[in-house]
């Protein structure tokens, strides 16, 4: 059977690590064929599958998405015998892609979010994902708790598979002729250098981070190096002013693959402040360099936390708290054992992802 991996959001958001990483673990699964279509080039396709729909005029961007609507719809119509998994992130232009997705006999929408963390609370954007959940949605994979209370309170009652976040399995490699200076000058040796990374906005809580810094004592902070990498989203990072600029090394623009590897491979911490959160590709690209995290005590946090506790700490989810716990981090630096052989070879043989792949046999024979 072809199964169809299909995501818009590919290389503008880094989802081309989490693709990879799923096609793999589809690899395992008997009498399949995998395909990725997104917007950048694959092995099996010379040219992206979709238009990349986030850069020029405000014109041109909408061009792009209707022609990826047209694209999408043209696909599904050829190919709804095949097994179509659609990523879904709970923004409105998901809508129309989720509605042709369903034409599909046997589609499967992976949520990364059931309705976007900025949204959230729009009654509208709800009340049509209750809708389309309810009416045409046959089957769908859930990442947390967070998404399951969504999917109840959208009368939700057909197929779920659950799995985590899959485990990252790309090439570790960096082309340092594609590292740019500043972010080759953003780690410093001798200090604790602490990384922020990806989209920065509200939820993802970088105005509690640049607070809990300008609260350390200056014992603490002349330790300290924070590095801030990604794009800003909804000028959240100007929330709150760094009382010591000179302990933050900010970059907001894309970040490549290179620097990526760069970043994670330089770095003693990854802070992961966030306010609310469904799953996280950052906090998985922490493990997947060994890089103990620093994160706030929600939901999906402290579970994944409880089942790994030697991955990195927890803090409470405010700003006292988090310099609080920075302090201790920066004071026992080195000290903590992380990363411990029994929660490393538990988290690399998740006995979630092997019942999924059974799950998922069983549920395409159908």
């Amino acid at each position: 059977m072809n199964i169809y991996i299909i995501d818009y959001l590919g290389v503008h958001c880094g989802m081309h690590y989490y693709n990879d990483a799923f096609a793999k673990i589809l690899h395992d699964v008997p009498d399949t064929q995998i395909h990725i279509l997104s917007n950048y080039k694959t092995e099996a396709n010379k040219k992206p599958f979709f238009h990349f729909q986030y850069q020029g005029s405000i014109f041109h961007k909408i061009g792009c998405l209707i022609s990826n609507y047209l694209i999408l719809f043209n696909f599904v119509l050829r190919h709804r015998n095949s097994c179509l998994i659609y990523l879904t992130y709970g923004n409105k232009i998901d809508l129309p892609f989720m509605w042709i997705l369903a034409l599909a006999k046997k589609h499967l929408i992976d949520i990364h979010e059931a309705i976007a963390q900025n949204v959230d609370n729009s009654k509208w954007l709800k009340r049509m994902f209750r809708n389309l959940y309810a009416s045409h949605i046959k089957s769908v994979i859930v990442h947390s708790d967070r998404t399951d209370d969504f999917l109840d309170e959208y009368n939700y009652t057909k197929k779920r598979l659950y799995v985590p976040h899959f485990r990252y399995q790309f090439c570790k490699d960096c082309k340092l002729t594609e590292v740019r200076e500043d972010v080759m000058n953003a780690t410093i040796k001798g200090k604790v250098n602490i990384l922020f990374f990806g989209n920065i906005n509200i939820s993802k809580g970088i105005d509690i981070l640049i607070d809990a810094v300008n609260k350390l004592a200056p014992d603490i902070y002349e330790k300290i190096n924070v590095i801030i990498a990604g794009k800003d989203f909804d000028h959240a990072i100007e929330i709150v002013k760094p009382e010591h600029p000179e302990l933050f090394h900010i970059m907001l623009r894309h970040i490549n693959d290179d620097e990526l590897i760069y970043l994670y491979q330089n770095t003693d911490y990854v802070v992961l402040p966030y306010r609310k959160t469904s799953q996280s590709g950052i906090l998985e690209m922490a493990f997947y360099f060994h890089k103990p995290i620093i994160a706030s005590c929600i939901p999906y946090f402290k579970e994944v936390l409880d089942k790994f506790p030697s991955f990195g700490v927890l803090a409470g989810n405010n700003t006292a708290d988090l310099a609080e716990t920075l302090s201790s981090i920066i004071e026992q630096h080195i000290s903590p054992s992380f990363f411990n052989e029994k929660d490393w070879n538990n988290y690399m043989h998740r006995e979630e992802v092997e019942v999924f792949k059974r799950q998922f046999t069983q549920w395409k024979q159908y």
